[in-house]
């Protein structure tokens, strides 16, 4: 993002190419791997490029980061992010996936960008899951080893 030029400008310019654009099916299908972009598409709408304002959600061991990008910090780097770890203990992770939905849902949709609140959600359903499974995967693993 930069301070110097509208967003509008910013996403005329890197639309069509920029390092994060991935294109599929001979250039018609166009996904985006920038931070701040959860839903994965080249949109202006999801971009973390363009937009002044983003969220973003990384998977952690138990848990995930939201990230928050805000417009404040443009010409203060340090500044700019500000991350939220949403993990507890391994015996509590699958009791807190409504708080954790819930913090993500207030955050993001409640009043930082309400347009983005569904695809938080959806991203952080999937991360969910994908923890589940690599847990079970892990402890199956650790089981046929003759672990406890």
């Amino acid at each position: 993002m930069s301070g110097q030029c509208t967003p509008d400008l910013l996403w005329m310019l890197t639309r069509a190419n920029n390092a994060f654009l991935v294109k599929r099916d001979s250039g018609r299908t166009q996904f985006c791997k920038e931070q701040f972009n959860l839903t994965n598409t080249n949109s202006f709408k999801t971009s973390g490029i363009a937009n002044g304002q983003g969220a973003d959600l990384q998977p952690i061991d138990n848990g995930a980061v939201l990230t928050i990008k805000s417009s404040k910090g443009k010409f203060k780097p340090a500044q700019l992010c500000k991350a939220t770890k949403m993990a507890r203990g391994a015996d509590m992770f699958d009791k807190d996936f409504a708080k954790v939905a819930k913090c993500v849902k207030n955050t993001v949709g409640g009043y930082y960008r309400p347009d983005l609140s569904k695809a938080a959600l959806a991203r952080w359903t999937k991360l969910h899951r994908s923890i589940k499974k690599t847990k079970k995967l892990a402890a199956a693993g650790d089981a046929a080893k003759g672990k406890k």
